[in-house]
């Protein structure tokens, strides 16, 4: 803040600097975490398990059919001539992720199958369809 004294008045400016840094780095956050909260909005239900085991192990390619027949990979819709293609891709030569297909319960079984069938041809060390864990009995 500058003071200056002319003719016995005061003059007071605000430093704007600060305020800019600050929105300016809010904004660059919001920018951050914007894809991660698109990406957790795709409504999918999946099917439950009678049983099921809990497995850690590498992150792996996730591929989300919805209800629609829509197919994603990641965070970013595929046409389904792409997604064998965009598969080999992310695989690389050695292919030793794993593909994890998530699909609404309510999805046409012919979805999952091209789903399937595209992660098969392009070569990955395991495939996997997602379920929910079951529920504890009372």
């Amino acid at each position: 803040m500058r003071i200056t004294h002319k003719r016995g008045t005061l003059h007071t400016e605000i430093n704007m600097v600060p305020f800019i840094d600050i929105v300016l780095v809010l904004l660059i956050i919001f920018m951050i975490v914007s894809p991660f909260l698109a990406q957790s909005e795709l409504p999918i239900r999946l099917p439950k398990a009678l049983s099921g085991q809990n497995t850690q192990a590498d992150e792996p390619i996730k591929i989300r059919v919805t209800k629609d027949g829509d197919i994603y990979l990641g965070p970013d819709r595929v046409i389904r001539t792409d997604l064998e293609a965009r598969l080999m891709s992310l695989l690389g030569p050695k292919a030793s992720r794993s593909i994890l297909i998530e699909a609404d319960r309510d999805v046409s079984f012919k979805n999952v199958v091209f789903a399937l069938d595209a992660a098969e041809r392009s070569g990955a060390a395991k495939i996997g369809v997602a379920v929910e864990n079951p529920a504890p009995e009372p």
